[in-house]
């Protein structure tokens, strides 16, 4: 069986191998050879093998699959949801009365089809993989693994984990805590083999929805497993004001104290935190993800981005999975009222920061297009009306790349997306569900 020959590419390369120091993405005309789930070969003029496929893409783009390092797929039936009845003025009240009705609202079949129309849409946009922040209270028992279905049937990588809470109680915090477990404990017992298509996390929802005694157990959780912890943090100031309200320390001290801030973690939002605490994230190796649209629409306030820690990275939180329109509006947002303290550069270490998350937690080389790399790339057939070079190539993301530029994309050297392909499950399907959701949560008769 041969492999896959793409001819006459301009190539996007996140991190190719022959720069040292900081990555600097390059851009040039070349062929590529794709054997199996990695990059064979990268060279001027390459012969096909016998029994390759050959696509000749006449100087069309080709560059990695994108990385969203915080996503909610739960979210994804939410998305057209009614209007609500009263108005929801504070971030409080949007989680009460939006998502944790819809975490409890969410049934078996309802986690597995969130997780595949999500996946869908990821895929549409030109992303391969999803680092997803699950909750299901009503489900909470091999959750993941149906999110991890719902991912392989669009053919997606995922880092998987459940957040643990304890507004349930002690009997679902438990439940909760051993999915992450369980879920962790089943990858270390099938290790993958070739390149992983699943990772986990230890999740937890906010420090404010965690007793002590939970932080205790969460800690335990990743000591066992080796694992880092998936939270929000500092997503406004309710995370501040209610720890304080009750007595506790600051949350990010919290996790401190609990050894949770340690090399591998993933906080996002991060929108209430003070230069020490960005800090004491830069000392322990954590990593720091923005989510700027997210933040817009919940009306918490706008992270000090310019302040993030060396290891930062772009999300979405419960939105789409388009992460070019993700990182184009935290630059637009970044340059709002002539403050500009993202810039350029900041745009380009948000972007690439996702990747590097990505390659640290599956280690592989993903955001390359180098022999050896994953095969998890993007072929655009976009108007390509100006020069893409090594020194246009974030112009390009910021101003002029779009989903419905996407010809194909590749996961593993599989094509699982195509302009005009079908979905995994029908529409139909989907609508029935998300309307059962809706009444459920009291938000439609």
């Amino acid at each position: 069986m041969g492999g896959l020959l793409l001819k006459n590419g301009t190539v996007l390369d996140y991190f190719p191998a022959d720069l040292a120091g900081a990555p600097r993405p390059l851009v040039e005309r070349v062929d590529l050879r794709i054997e199996g789930e990695r990059v064979a070969t990268r060279g001027a003029n390459l012969e096909p093998a016998p029994g390759d496929e050959v696509i000749d893409l006449e100087g069309r783009t080709v560059m990695p699959g994108n990385v969203n390092a915080h996503a909610h797929l739960y979210a994804s039936l939410a998305a057209g949801m009614p209007t609500p009845r009263t108005p929801l003025t504070t971030f409080t009240d949007i989680l009460t009365e939006i998502w944790w009705p819809l975490d409890r609202a969410l049934d078996a079949e309802a986690v597995y089809l969130s997780a595949v129309a999500g996946a869908w849409g990821a895929v549409r946009c030109g992303t391969t993989l999803v680092f997803d922040h699950h909750a299901s209270l009503s489900s909470v028992g091999g959750s993941l693994d149906r999110i991890e279905q719902g991912l392989s049937e669009v053919g997606l990588r995922g880092c998987l984990c459940y957040e643990v809470t304890d507004r349930g109680g002690k009997g679902q915090r438990d439940i909760t805590l051993e999915e992450n477990e369980r879920y962790l404990q089943k990858l270390r017992d099938k290790p993958a083999v070739g390149v992983p298509r699943f990772r986990g996390l230890v999740g937890a929802h906010a420090s404010f929805t965690l007793e002590d005694r939970t932080l205790q157990l969460l800690a335990g959780i990743c000591s066992r497993q080796d694992a880092g912890l998936h939270i929000h943090l500092a997503e406004g100031t309710t995370d501040r004001e209610v720890s304080r309200d009750r007595g506790w320390r600051d949350p990010l001290q919290r996790l401190v104290d609990n050894g949770l801030v340690r090399p591998g973690s993933v906080f996002a939002h991060g929108v209430d935190l003070s230069p020490l605490d960005m800090q004491t994230l830069e000392d322990a190796g954590a990593w720091l993800v923005h989510c700027g649209r997210s933040n817009m629409n919940n009306g918490v306030g706008r992270a000090p981005v310019d302040r993030f820690p060396t290891r930062s990275a772009v999300g979405t939180d419960g939105l789409d999975d388009n992460m070019w329109g993700e990182l184009r509006t935290t630059f637009f947002r970044g340059n709002e009222g002539g403050r500009g303290p993202l810039g350029h550069a900041g745009a380009a270490r948000l972007w690439l920061g996702s990747f590097r998350l990505a390659r640290e937690t599956f280690g592989e080389a993903f955001g390359s297009l180098e022999p050896g790399a994953p095969a998890d790339f993007i072929i655009l057939n976009n108007f390509q009306k100006t020069p893409l070079t090594t020194d246009t190539w974030l112009s390009h993301l910021l101003f002029d790349f779009h989903p419905w530029d996407i010809e194909a994309v590749h996961v593993g050297g599989t094509r699982v997306f195509a302009a005009g392909m079908k979905p995994p499950v029908e529409a139909q399907r989907l609508q029935q569900t998300a309307a059962r959701l809706w009444r459920a949560m009291g938000w439609q008769s």
